[in-house]
């Protein structure tokens, strides 16, 4: 038993020797690339083209600062399917710092399809203190744009 377990660990032990004694050329070559260091996008207003401008609302009720219960998006009852709309650039706009708007966000979308950005301009919010709770609306007015061929 000892001898098979020494026959092992010699086996091991020369393979780790000539493992370790591996050959390694580097050469440092010059090399250039053809890829540009900055690349700029001059975009002005002229080539944006206005397409219009809709207003957005969300009614909703917040109880103890936790549970938000929506009553109303754009004037019309809640449903279960809902649809959203998400702003991103480099990272993800919130509309007026609220959810709901980004469901009301959809009507923006829906009445101007061939808009390239959706642009919110102004934001305001109503709140109602309640006991135990606040009722909340908040609108925001969006302005569609698309960019000139």
């Amino acid at each position: 038993m000892t001898r098979s377990i020494k026959a092992i660990f010699a086996v091991a032990v020369i393979s780790l020797l000539f493992s370790s004694c591996a050959v390694y050329t580097a050469r440092n070559i010059k090399t250039g690339t053809t890829m540009p260091d900055i690349v700029r996008l001059n975009l002005t207003l002229d080539d944006y083209e206005f397409v219009g401008v809709t207003e957005i609302e969300a009614e909703y009720h917040r109880y103890l600062g936790l549970i938000t219960y929506v009553n109303t998006i754009n004037g019309k009852p809640v449903s279960n399917n809902d649809n959203y709309v998400f702003l991103r650039g480099r990272k993800h706009i919130q509309v007026a710092g609220s959810r709901q708007l980004t469901k009301a966000l959809y009507k923006a979308y829906k009445e101007f399809p061939d808009a390239d950005f959706l642009m919110p301009t102004m934001s305001t919010a109503q709140v109602q203190q309640m006991f135990l709770g606040r009722k909340v609306k908040v609108s925001a007015k969006v302005k569609a744009y698309k960019i000139r061929k």
